[in-house]
């Protein structure tokens, strides 16, 4: 009999320990979703700030000081690209955005004069801020992008291709979007 009662006990330790592996792999997976929603929630929020100060010069000023000779257009594409960038950024750090797609689209907004003037203002502040492995690995892919993108012409503007810039946006947008909803579907199922 004590024997079974030993064996009993062994087997009933070994799945209380399955089961507290499984406990915190769900915690960490919860964690990493709630990180990601939190995120998602904070560039949301930032963009809609920026959108504002697009649209109206004296909300662009509480950015900070706006150079007295700065175009109001180019400033405001400064702004928008920054707002594709982090877009880009999330997707990459989510891997809802491949390398290659990534590689693909920064070529081709770096192909053109905001796409360059945004990254020559604005390379050492993302590059020295990146916070995590992969963060630094988006910006590191950007900026081999910018080097190999064909630089404009001074005097003639390049053919117009929103659709690729847009095409890239949506599918950030919607695996970031897949990413949030399966966070709360989670969150929701029993167990």
């Amino acid at each position: 009999m004590s024997f079974i009662g030993q064996t009993y006990g062994a087997a009933s330790a070994l799945l209380a320990a399955l089961a507290l592996i499984g406990i915190a792999a769900t915690l960490i997976f919860q964690a990493h979703d709630t990180k990601i929603a939190r995120e998602e929630a904070r560039r949301i929020a930032i963009a809609e700030l920026l959108k504002m100060a697009m649209d109206d010069p004296a909300l662009d000023e509480a950015w900070g000081p706006v150079p007295a000779d700065a175009d109001p257009k180019a400033r405001r594409q400064l702004m928008y690209i920054n707002m594709i960038i982090s877009e880009w950024q999330m997707s990459f750090e989510t891997k809802a955005l491949p390398e290659k797609r990534l590689r693909a689209i920064s070529r081709e907004m770096f192909s053109g004069r905001p796409g360059r003037a945004f990254w020559e203002e604005a390379r050492q502040v993302r590059m020295g801020t990146a916070g995590s492995r992969r963060a630094r690995r988006f910006h590191e892919i950007l900026d081999e992008e910018y080097h190999l993108a064909p630089v404009p012409s001074p005097g003639r503007p390049r053919p117009r291709r929103p659709w690729m810039l847009f095409a890239g946006s949506a599918v950030g947008v919607l695996a970031a979007g897949g990413v949030v909803r399966r966070a709360i579907a989670r969150r929701r199922s029993p167990g």
